[in-house]
């Protein structure tokens, strides 16, 4: 009797292959859609923030940064719209799922500058996406590969082009935008110090920031090493924040009307008070009579705060710009020992 043959066994089909690529493509595509859900979720709800580090976050941070929206629109919408259409073009359209795969590799290639050379922050969600839309790409370029009709070699070598001008699209707007210049007219509000003095800090803050309270050590060590020099505070209000804007109008309003020396005293409080900060404002603002004329003044104030912390690239709290004689010398992003920055203090 002659041996019998062993029964072979075949390679999957490539449709089967493609097909299974296919389903993978889906699942990745629907995983970033949640991931963008998620992330613009996280500006409304703190106890989603959380999961990115909370308030004093890099995510809470990027999302305060006109980076955050692309014509008046928060990109996590447009990151969802894109994802749709994505999906869409997978399932109708399949010659089109690689070109715009592409395009949402430039994009994310975009916000990554952005965070890397522009703002120099980094939001754990937008991270993940990068990643995620890396991963769609070449699970899409591999699916379209291997379809074997003829559109795929010129897509795949269409799909450089693709990414690099939309990049190019979203980056040379803001590469090339005029910054506006950011004129210091010398009359403080929120302050403390000789405002004749030749070095003057600037410190944007927010009262719920956590590296903001930190912080608040290392400024005491620069006023006792650096008497005399000008301390302006200026606020910058994370969004995010439920209970900063309140903490802001107090602190004005105690400027306001009871000086720069009251208000210092008010400024500490506030900071030392961050973990109970609902019950130490709902004990306070009562004394502070917040006239028409009055609000009208803080919202000015702080309006003029937010104009000149966007002109000077401030999108992060604390940030701190150490100016000589009028000519900024120094800009310290976020916190920094005393030991970090004192070298730039002359004596």
């Amino acid at each position: 009797m002659g041996k019998k043959s062993k029964p072979s066994i075949s390679a999957p089909a490539p449709e089967a292959a493609g097909g299974l690529l296919k389903s993978i493509i889906y699942i990745v595509a629907c995983l970033g859609a949640g991931i963008t859900a998620l992330t613009e979720l996280s500006h409304h709800f703190p106890v989603i923030m959380a999961i990115c580090g909370g308030g004093s976050s890099g995510c809470a941070d990027v999302a305060n940064t006109p980076y955050s929206k692309v014509f008046g629109v928060s990109v996590a919408y447009w990151g969802l719209l894109s994802y749709i259409v994505f999906i869409g073009l997978a399932r109708y359209a399949e010659k089109l799922a690689l070109p715009m795969a592409s395009f949402l590799v430039g994009a994310e290639l975009y916000f990554l500058w952005v965070m890397a050379s522009v703002i120099q922050i980094y939001c754990a969600f937008c991270l993940v996406q990068f990643v995620n839309v890396l991963l769609l790409f070449a699970l899409t370029l591999a699916w379209r590969l291997k379809s074997g009709d003829t559109f795929a070699a010129p897509s795949m070598w269409a799909a450089p082009v693709i990414i690099l001008v939309s990049f190019a699209g979203f980056a040379a707007p803001v590469k090339f935008a005029a910054r506006p210049v950011a004129v210091s007219t010398g009359e403080y509000l929120t302050y403390e110090g000789d405002k004749n003095s030749p070095v003057r800090v600037e410190l944007f803050s927010d009262y719920q920031c956590g590296y903001c309270k930190k912080l608040e050590p290392e400024i005491d060590k620069m006023r006792k090493e650096h008497p005399g020099i000008l301390i302006v505070y200026r606020d910058f209000i994370i969004n995010s924040h439920q209970l900063s804007a309140v903490a802001v109008s107090y602190a004005n309003g105690v400027a306001l009307t009871s000086g720069p020396e009251v208000f210092l005293a008010a400024r500490k409080a506030l900071f030392d008070n961050q973990d109970k900060l609902y019950d130490h404002l709902k004990a306070r603002l009562p004394d502070i009579n917040f006239t028409d004329e009055l609000k009208g003044r803080i919202n000015a104030k702080v309006e003029a705060d937010r104009k000149l912390a966007e002109s000077l690239g401030v999108y992060q709290t604390p940030t701190m710009l150490i100016y000589h004689k009028g000519e900024l010398a120094q800009k310290v992003s976020g916190y920094a020992p005393y030991d970090q920055f004192s070298r730039f203090l002359p004596r």
